[in-house]
């Protein structure tokens, strides 16, 4: 069924028929009123059965009558387009009338056309604001990666890669009070918030809607990965590759004048047992063991957690020289770290 019903506006063979009688029967008895004699019926009748009315004759003659050639037309028209659902399709049809001379049906099947090409319009303009992000929902994919990213232990690392180790615990002698040292510390760590900020811009493209954030932020790690390879050439690089190096994720190419053996041992990296590398790629772990390894050779005293790091590199990579680092083996005291 058409979303507009033609029916009314197109006619139909009966309806035509009819009006051709009664138009006839107007004429007829009109002709027989002509009569003012008491023959006036007759005469009536006569000029009726003349014209074929009620007779074979009479069916062909409607047939060759004007207003029935034009429902036979249209008749045919309708079956071409026989349920027109489409702005194109009624445009379509409208052209096909114009040709065939119904000018006045077409210019009708026009507005109709230009009626529902409005009102889709309007449709898609509704379902397009109703799926667009407003502010709050902008900021779900930046607060997601921050709930994601943003531990404790990840932005202590980051500010100790990053020369700030003094703002990892408050210290009294150096801070005047526990609230300018959260400053300074916060002040610190914007530096990766503005990170997650212009990760989350990028990905807010013309178009976005609500349901691609929501799918955005519907797989945490996936988002993560991403922004990892995102920070590995995008915004600051100081920045991007210390935040990359506290996370166990700075991938570098450059040589290494080291001891450590290019074949080792292959030991298997679980979360329980190394509990702070098991995320780390081989070429990854073993980088940050030979920054640990320098900072000793250089006579640098390393912090507790350095320490609980070296501890595992040292079983991670069981044939590796650490020179003479005696480090004690602190087994199961990072657990709960």
């Amino acid at each position: 069924m058409a979303i507009y019903d033609f029916e009314g506006m197109f006619g139909d063979r009966y309806s035509t028929e009819q009006a051709i009688n009664d138009a006839m029967f107007k004429e007829v008895l009109s002709f027989g009123q002509l009569d003012r004699t008491k023959y006036a019926p007759m005469t009536a009748s006569t000029y009726y059965q003349a014209a074929g009315g009620g007779t074979p004759l009479g069916s062909m003659l409607k047939q060759a009558h004007p207003m029935m050639k034009r429902q036979n037309l249209l008749d045919e028209i309708k079956k071409k387009y026989p349920d027109p659902r489409t702005p194109k399709e009624l445009y379509d049809l409208a052209a096909e009338l114009s040709t065939n001379g119904f000018g006045d049906l077409s210019m009708q099947i026009r507005q109709v056309a230009m009626e529902m090409e409005k009102n889709e319009a309007t449709k898609a303009y509704n379902v397009g604001q109703l799926n667009k992000p407003t502010e709050s929902w902008l900021k779900k994919i930046p607060e997601t990666l921050r709930g994601s990213i943003m531990t404790t232990a990840l932005e202590n690392e980051y500010l100790r890669v990053s020369g700030k180790a003094d703002l990892i615990n408050y210290d009294k002698d150096e801070y005047d009070s526990v609230g300018v040292w959260r400053d300074f510390r916060k002040a610190q760590l914007e530096d990766i918030d503005n990170l997650i900020q212009q990760f989350a811009d990028s990905l807010h493209i013309p178009g976005i809607t609500k349901q691609d954030i929501q799918a955005a932020i519907g797989d945490d790690a996936a988002l993560t990965e991403k922004f990892i390879a995102w920070i590995g050439t995008s915004g600051n690089r100081d920045v991007a590759d210390n935040l990359l190096t506290a996370m166990g994720r700075l991938d570098t190419e450059k040589e290494k004048d080291n001891n450590l053996p290019h074949t080792q041992e292959k030991v298997d990296v679980s979360k329980k047992d190394f509990p702070i590398t098991y995320t780390w790629t081989d070429e990854t772990a073993q980088d940050r063991m030979i920054t640990l390894q320098e900072s000793i050779k250089a006579g640098g005293n390393l912090s507790d957690f350095e320490k609980r790091q070296m501890e595992e590199l040292k079983r991670r990579f069981p044939m590796g020289d650490i020179g003479s680092a005696n480090i004690p083996r602190t087994v199961d005291a990072w657990w709960g770290y």
